[in-house]
């Protein structure tokens, strides 16, 4: 486990300090706003429900839905690092801290065992050439007639936009927008348009959901944009292993900051969230 969880860790794009934190449980709620819902209408669930949250990060899904189930239920938040979660004495006793590594495949005893699987923010951590061995390690996890939520802000649909009415420069913007779409070279968003016809190939598709994000909830958007962007150049500037390595992550948080500025002046990302949801049949689809 460890081994794993080291070598997951070092390829993160993103940071796991204080603001890294503020941007996950921001990025939670934003998630919840705009899809309306912490679970899919389309998800049943009954008392006594196990619940796998995987990539948990901070822990805020299992704990905001505290609030929502009127029944007994328990969560296993797995991870490759727990740094982000609080400490397990201020958590309640129906949720799990776990380290795993979702690439890598489950325990004999997590096989089968779960009523949920639920999954999000999985962009920076996406691996297209292990992607099949993940969605294969992901359903393995549920019991026949479980459900797999999961939910990603689908960059393909990124672009630059401007409040009606308003005139000014979006060159930052736009330069931050590059990044975000392309953070790393070997990085690619393409799969999450194609989410629903993943998961549909080897389970029941239930629902497959896109929300827009301009409007009311623009501002939200634009946000968790600027502090990805941060964490971005932090993180490449404290990795840099050339001059013009730091030079880029320079370049970087200054983008953000002149970005931030526009922002404020009618400038914004309009981007979309996409749901998957499906359900396992009794006997897995073929993987070829």
């Amino acid at each position: 486990m460890a081994d794993q969880a080291s070598e997951s860790r070092d390829e993160y794009i993103l940071e796991r300090d204080w603001r890294a934190l503020a941007r996950l449980h921001s990025r939670h709620f934003m998630f919840k706003i705009v899809r309306g819902y912490l679970l899919h209408p389309k998800v049943t669930l009954e008392p006594h429900a196990k619940i796998a949250d995987i990539g948990t990060g901070s822990c805020i899904w299992p704990i905001d839905l505290l609030q929502e189930l009127p029944f007994a239920f328990s969560v296993d938040a797995i991870d490759v690092s727990l740094e982000q979660c609080p400490t397990r004495s201020w958590l309640p006793n129906n949720i799990n801290l776990i380290i795993h590594d979702a690439y890598q495949p489950s325990p004999e005893h997590m096989i089968g065992k779960y009523d949920l699987v639920h999954v999000q923010n999985f962009l920076c951590v996406w691996r297209a050439e292990k992607s099949k061995d993940l969605v294969r390690n992901l359903l393995a996890l549920l019991k026949p007639g479980g459900f797999i939520q999961w939910s990603e802000q689908d960059p393909a649909a990124n672009r630059v936009i401007t409040a009606p009415g308003v005139s000014c420069s979006t060159q930052a913007t736009e330069d931050i927008l590059a990044v975000l779409n392309k953070p790393r070279q070997a990085i690619s968003f393409e799969w999450v348009s194609q989410l629903g016809q993943t998961l549909g190939r080897h389970a029941a598709l239930a629902a497959f959901d896109r929300f827009e994000s301009v409007g009311k909830h623009q501002m939200l958007w634009d946000v968790q944009a600027l502090a990805a962007c941060e964490e971005l150049a932090s993180n490449l500037k404290r990795n840099a292993e050339t001059d013009n390595e730091v030079e880029q992550a320079e370049r970087l948080h200054t983008s953000t900051k002149r970005a931030s500025i526009e922002m404020r002046s009618g400038v914004g990302i309009y981007s979309e969230l996409v749901v998957a949801v499906a359900q396992k049949e009794p006997t897995l689809r073929s993987w070829g």
